[in-house]
């Protein structure tokens, strides 16, 4: 009889020929060997679980490129819209300044030109300028301190140099602007100092630029230039006040006021 020939000597071992040894019964039986999980990291807090995950969203159709102009346009216009919704007071009150601005402009490189009050022709866009500035702000008269001066200038209803008049309507209506709404309540006497304040400081500029074209000395320059167009603005400047004033009112109301509950 051949002997059992296993592979390493120990009984009970697999032979070579795929046999198996003896078997003890007293040997524990085998642990099942685990499966593994079908999703990954199964263990980890908060994993997801495979009913849980993301699906892939479809891509959205790419537009081509009348789409994209379209759609673009749609989207100006409707900011366009929202802001004119949002501010159409503010709009409406800039249309009615700029028609008194036209208005005034001509008025003054036109008409006045040929009557002029006191031999000199009256800046109507400086008065203007302190009216709305007192009545709206220093934001305002700033802003239009500073079109109406470059206006005047291009239509030639100024003689001051360039860089000169826009800063000083800019800073005329900035300053009387604080004024008004800090510290000095609108009433006649008040406007009435602004206008002269306005009227010195207009005078100092067109002093400075008389004397740089002119040959004349100062005297002269103040007695024939300086004081007739103080005089001569300073004395159409409370029509304009009150102009300026009754177009401007019905914003100050409230809605109460407005609609006569």
């Amino acid at each position: 009889m051949t002997p059992i020939q296993n592979n390493r000597g120990q009984k009970g071992g697999r032979n070579r020929s795929g046999g198996q040894g003896p078997i003890d019964k007293n040997r524990p039986a085998a642990r099942p060997r685990p499966t593994r999980p079908t999703w990954k990291y199964p263990d980890r807090p908060g994993a997801p679980q495979p009913s849980q995950r993301r699906r892939r969203q479809p891509r959205a159709p790419s537009l081509t490129v009348g789409q994209a102009i379209l759609a673009e346009l749609q989207d100006f216009f409707q900011r366009i819209w929202y802001y004119i919704f949002e501010n159409g007071e503010s709009i409406i009150k800039g249309i009615i300044l700029g028609l008194f601005l036209v208005i005034f402009l001509l008025l003054q490189t036109t008409f006045f030109v040929q009557f002029s009050p006191f031999g000199a022709v009256p800046d109507l866009l400086l008065s203007m300028t302190i009216a709305v500035a007192v009545s709206e702000g220093e934001k305002w008269g700033a802003v239009f301190g500073l079109v109406a001066a470059y206006l005047s200038q291009a239509l030639g209803g100024a003689g001051v140099g360039l860089s000169l008049l826009p800063l000083f309507y800019m800073s005329a209506g900035y300053f009387c602007g604080i004024c008004a709404v800090n510290y000095l309540s609108d009433s006649i006497p008040v406007r009435g100092i602004y206008i002269a304040a306005s009227g010195v400081g207009r005078g100092i500029v067109t002093t400075m630029y008389a004397a740089s074209i002119l040959n004349a000395s100062l005297g002269e320059i103040l007695l024939h230039i300086v004081i007739p167009e103080f005089f001569s603005t300073a004395l159409l400047a409370p029509g304009i006040y009150g102009l300026i004033y009754l177009a401007l009112r019905p914003f100050h109301k409230s809605r109460a006021q407005r609609t006569g509950a």
